[in-house]
C-alpha cells in the first residue's frame, strides 16, 4: 500500500494540559515557554508522527489587528522550535501552520481579501526563512480566503501548500462551501494537498473525506479529525474518546484512500501512537 503520512496531535490541548498560564496565548508560549512547546513536538515524534506542525495557528488574526511585528516574531520562534524537534530524528518534516483570519472579509467585512493575502504572504516568507518544509492552511470556513491566501503563501515562499477546511455534519463549511467544491477549487489552484480538519470525530468525517476524494483526483488528501465531541466535566472541557477508539475511527478514514492522517482538537500523542500502530500493522 502507499505510505500514509502521520501528522501530530493538537498543540493547544497539550499546552493546556502542560499548565499554560491564564492570559497567555498558545503562540506566546513559543517565547515564554519554548521548552514546553519543544517537548510537545518531541512527544509526538516519539509517538510516531512523520510531521510536526508549528505552534502558529493564531498568528493571522494578530496581523489583521495591526500586530505584525510581534506576530512574525512568534511565528518565527514557533517554526524554529518545530524545526529543532524535527532535526532530532531522521525523516521528520516540519510544517508551517497558518490559520484563518477569523473575521468577515470582502465587501461586507472590515477587511479585504487583498489584506489577508498579504498577511499570508508575510507569514509564509518568514516561515520559509525559519526552515519550514511545507505549509498547511487549517480550519478554514471561508473558501475564498483559503484559496486566495494559499496562493499568496505559495508565491511568497516557494513552498508546497496544503489546504484544509472544516465542515459540519451537514457537509458544509460555516460559509456554505461543500467539500467537493473546495477540493475541486484547490486542485485547479495548484495546491499540493487538500483535506479537512476539526469539528468532527473520525467516523463523522467519513462522508466529508469521501466527497473530497471524489473531487481531488490524484491530489493527496489529508484528514485530521477531532477527538470526538468535548464535554464539560469537573469545571473543565474534556474529550472522553480513548486512543484506541480514535485510532479505530482513523483506520476507517485510511481505508478510504487518504494520503495523510493526524489529529485536531482534543487529540493527544497517545492517540497518534495508536494510529501509528495501525499504520505499521497495515504495512506488514
Amino acid at each position: 500500500m502507499n505510505k500514509i503520512l502521520l501528522f501530530d496531535s493538537a498543540m493547544g490541548t497539550a499546552l493546556i494540559a502542560a499548565g499554560q498560564p491564564a492570559g497567555t496565548t498558545s503562540e506566546e508560549m513559543n517565547l515564554t515557554h519554548p521548552e514546553t512547546v519543544l517537548e510537545i513536538h518531541r512527544e509526538n515524534i516519539r509517538a510516531g508522527c512523520d510531521i510536526v506542525t508549528s505552534n502558529s495557528f493564531g498568528i493571522t488574526p494578530m496581523i489583521m489587528r495591526g500586530e505584525q511585528e510581534k506576530a512574525l516574531k512568534l511565528l518565527t520562534e514557533s517554526m524554529k522550535i518545530a524545526k529543532q524537534a524535527a532535526s532530532e530524528k531522521e525523516n521528520i518534516l516540519a510544517c508551517l501552520e497558518i490559520g484563518p483570519s477569523g473575521i468577515l472579509l470582502g465587501p461586507y467585512g472590515d477587511h479585504s481579501y487583498e489584506e489577508v493575502e498579504e498577511a499570508f504572504a508575510v507569514q509564509a516568507a518568514a516561515g520559509s526563512l525559519a526552515g519550514a518544509d511545507f505549509i498547511i492552511l487549517e480550519t478554514f470556513a471561508d473558501m475564498e480566503e483559503i484559496i486566495r491566501g494559499g496562493a499568496a503563501a505559495g508565491k511568497a515562499s516557494g513552498l508546497p501548500v496544503a489546504a484544509s477546511m472544516t465542515f459540519n455534519e451537514g457537509g458544509r463549511s460555516f460559509w456554505g462551501a461543500s467539500p467537493g467544491e473546495f477540493a475541486g477549487e484547490a486542485k485547479r489552484s495548484g495546491f499540493a494537498a487538500v483535506g479537512s480538519n476539526c469539528t468532527l470525530a473520525p467516523e463523522e468525517m467519513i462522508p466529508i473525506i469521501e466527497e473530497i476524494l471524489a473531487a481531488a483526483g490524484e491530489l493527496p488528501v489529508i484528514a485530521q479529525p477531532n477527538a470526538g465531541k468535548p464535554v464539560f466535566k469537573d469545571q473543565k472541557t474534556v474529550y472522553e474518546i480513548t486512543p484506541e477508539e480514535f485510532a479505530t475511527g482513523a483506520e476507517l478514514l485510511i481505508d478510504l484512500g487518504i494520503s495523510a492522517i493526524g489529529g485536531c482538537c482534543g487529540t493527544t500523542p497517545q492517540m497518534i501512537g495508536a494510529v501509528r500502530e495501525i499504520i505499521d500493522r497495515r504495512r506488514k
